[in-house]
């Protein structure tokens, strides 16, 4: 007789968000603070502080690229912010980036919440 497998419930969106935040956003960035500048948090709430200026500081660049989109700033000066964002005069980040992929890419909880979050855009259009 054969098994018949159940599909696990869909995550809340929050807690879908809070997995993905986890287990990519972190990781990514405390690896950029550490191989760039030297830095690493030494304990939780080092951690936390940390995230909250990025936050911060993201709000901040946010609210001066508005302001600097409203002041009529040239298309040449915009399209050379553009590529100055794209192309960072830092090292390449590629194989940084393929290996945090393809631990993510085999992360069953992982998937679970972006198989999550994607089912709630679907139903979010519909």
């Amino acid at each position: 007789m054969p098994t018949t497998q159940t599909q696990p419930a869909l995550l809340p969106v929050d807690d879908a968000y809070g997995i993905v935040h986890q287990k990519v956003y972190q990781p990514v960035f405390f690896e950029k603070l550490a191989h760039d500048y030297g830095i690493a948090p030494s304990n939780d709430d080092e951690a936390m502080e940390m995230l909250t200026m990025a936050a911060q500081l993201r709000q901040q660049y946010d609210a001066d690229q508005e302001k600097r989109a409203a002041s009529g700033n040239t298309p040449l000066s915009r399209v050379r912010q553009q590529l100055g964002a794209q192309f960072p005069e830092t090292a390449s980040p590629a194989p940084r980036i393929k290996e945090a992929a393809a631990q993510a890419a085999a992360d069953p909880e992982l998937a679970h919440a972006v198989l999550s979050l994607q089912a709630a855009a679907f139903n979010a259009q519909q």
